[in-house]
């Protein structure tokens, strides 16, 4: 049996972008470390070919230039219970997440070190009052980008795990989906796209 179950798997790459962009602070699993895991906010390059990001240098990605790592991007989840909907016999969880794995490579040249900034910027910040690099000196500049590992994963393969009740039937489907409207919760946006 295949786990999670292929009626689970997203295999709309445009739909694992949005939850990447929607959902950016990533865990990253460290091999063979004292610390197994990662925390971070990961930026997709424009190309869609990579993920960038920087750390200081305490954060253990410092030692991994060239290693193989498995990233998790988390989207939005809900509880979901039988005394809330009809047709659900045992309590769940439906969640949507993205996988990749690939092979992390520091960047060492300063141009590449502002444009990879430049790119999470664009991401994060507001549009409304935006903080930007031209807000730093040269010298300011040169610090900050000596001070920390700025590095891109390369994508090798993505994977999408949209678990959104599937193996329910319709009526269910879109009881949750206006159960989780109701709520606020933006898992209902994905349950509305699957439904159609």
């Amino acid at each position: 049996m295949s786990y999670p179950r292929s009626a689970f798997a997203e295999h709309n790459t445009e739909r694992l972008w949005q939850l990447i962009n929607e959902h950016p602070l990533a865990t990253l699993v460290v091999p063979n470390s004292e610390t197994p895991f990662v925390h971070m906010s990961l930026s997709l390059n424009s190309k869609r070919t990579h993920l960038l990001g920087h750390a200081n240098p305490a954060n253990p990605l410092t030692q991994l230039d060239k290693a193989q790592l498995q990233v998790l991007f988390r989207g939005p989840d809900a509880y979901l219970s039988p005394s809330q909907v009809a047709g659900i016999m045992l309590p769940t969880w439906d969640y949507a997440t993205v996988h990749i794995s690939g092979q992390l490579r520091e960047i060492t040249h300063p141009d590449d070190k502002y444009a990879a900034m430049q790119c999470q910027l664009k991401q994060f910040e507001s549009p409304a009052n935006p903080w930007g690099m031209s807000m730093l000196s040269e010298n300011q500049i040169a610090k900050l980008f000596s001070q920390l590992f700025f590095f891109n994963i390369e994508i090798a393969s993505i994977t999408g795990t949209f678990k959104l009740s599937q193996n329910k039937s319709n009526d269910t489907r879109q009881a949750i989906a206006h159960l989780l409207e109701t709520q606020g919760n933006p898992l209902s946006r994905y349950y509305q796209q699957k439904t159609g």
